[in-house]
């Protein structure tokens, strides 16, 4: 009986060190609860923050509710950061605490540091890393599953939101910047060329629109001495015979001299006459009063004067 007795304390004390079957399924629950409610919530994170606004613009122009869906959030972008953080802090607490008090049941307290570094390392790479890379990459595809989910989410915490709000507000600027700068979209245009998007001429366009707003009109008008311009008493018959192919659009007329400039004659109006062989008619007969803006003004401000006259 002595035998029987003694024999059966290692087999207890086997049993009491590798931890019973109940024992293992909490570790594995816990530590599940951990990585995938984590790795939910950065693929949630990265994935609402990478999506290109353009994109989701895009997406209500035609109609998609996940676009508009996505928009709110954007726009009130604190409000799924703290549904998704404080999902992420509970599922980090609870499932760090329970597996640490289960592998410490199992493995005893003298691995406590290996199972503490061995869970920190899961959640690094598994909650972290592999989602947040899952999530920037495909942003997109990705838009109506990240848009539905967090609005459940935001349900589902919102007593917990609108108190964490409280605290953010302070955070936001008086003025909401601009979603797009002017640089940023140079940048978008430059880049969408490198990558085959839109064509190599279409970014110059781009480009060179953008900076109309920078450049001064003093820094693209013609010197007098080499601009093209027409006495004013001319006839038709006179620019045509000596200027057959006219390279402007818009010729000044002078009177006495160069520096007395009376106004514009538009090209397609010479011709137009030319070819209605109007030859006698005067250059003061379809000149045009020029539109005096001031040297300091931007080529844009100037530009959006001339459209809004139609001049």
């Amino acid at each position: 009986m002595d035998s029987l007795i003694h024999s059966g304390i290692p087999i207890l004390a086997a049993g009491s060190a590798t931890g019973g079957a109940g024992e293992w399924s909490a570790l594995i629950f816990y530590i599940v609860i951990a990585l995938g409610i984590s790795f939910l919530c950065s693929i949630w994170e990265a994935a609402m923050l990478s999506t290109p606004v353009s994109h989701i613009e895009l997406l209500v122009e035609q109609g998609s509710r996940a676009g508009e869906i996505m928009q709110g959030l954007r726009q009130n972008v604190e409000h799924p950061i703290s549904a998704i953080l404080t999902l992420n802090t509970i599922a980090h607490t609870v499932g760090a605490a329970g597996a640490g008090a289960e592998a410490t049941a199992i493995f005893g307290s003298e691995y406590f540091g290996i199972i503490s570094a061995l869970l920190t390392l899961l959640i690094l790479v598994f909650s972290e890393i592999i989602p947040k890379t899952l999530g920037a990459v495909y942003a997109k595809p990705l838009t109506p599953f990240t848009a539905w989910s967090l609005r459940a989410l935001l349900i589902l915490f919102k007593p917990a939101v609108f108190a964490f709000e409280f605290v953010t507000r302070a955070m936001r600027p008086d003025e909401d910047a601009p979603t797009v700068t002017r640089s940023e979209l140079q940048v978008m245009a430059r880049i969408s060329a490198e990558e085959g998007g839109i064509r190599e001429r279409e970014n110059r366009i781009v480009a060179n629109l953008l900076q109309l707003a920078e450049v001064q009109v003093e820094t693209i008008m013609t010197p007098r001495t080499v601009m093209l311009s027409f006495r004013i008493d001319a006839t038709i018959g006179d620019i045509m015979r000596e200027h057959p192919v006219l390279p402007f659009s818009r010729i000044p007329v002078y009177g006495e001299s160069a520096d007395d400039i009376h106004g514009y004659v538009l090209r397609h109006e010479i011709y137009k006459r030319a070819a209605a062989a109007e030859h006698a008619v005067l250059l003061q007969d379809i000149a045009r009063r020029l539109q005096v803006v001031p040297e300091t003004n931007s080529v844009a401000q100037v530009l959006d004067e001339f459209i809004s006259k139609q001049d």
